[in-house]
């Protein structure tokens, strides 16, 4: 699975995915997805993204993975 993270907060991630952005959340294992960033940044302060280790990486391409994870479309 493809994707590049953007920024975080918390325990969520904002990652695009082609043309889509997503917010997946590592708490809940959910994830929103938009084509718009600035829907997922209005929400507060973020995060930059120096290291991802990797468990955080394989548990966001699985959440990714998963279509019924996806709880709302922006």
């Amino acid at each position: 699975m493809n994707f590049e993270i953007i920024c975080r907060r918390g325990q969520s991630y904002l990652v695009r995915q082609e043309e889509l952005f997503r917010m997946v959340s590592l708490t809940n294992g959910t994830y929103s997805e938009s084509k718009e960033p600035g829907v997922f940044l209005k929400l507060g302060y973020f995060e930059d993204v120096e290291e991802v280790e990797p468990a955080v990486m394989e548990g966001i391409a699985a959440i990714l993975a998963n279509p019924d994870a996806c709880t709302a479309v922006i």
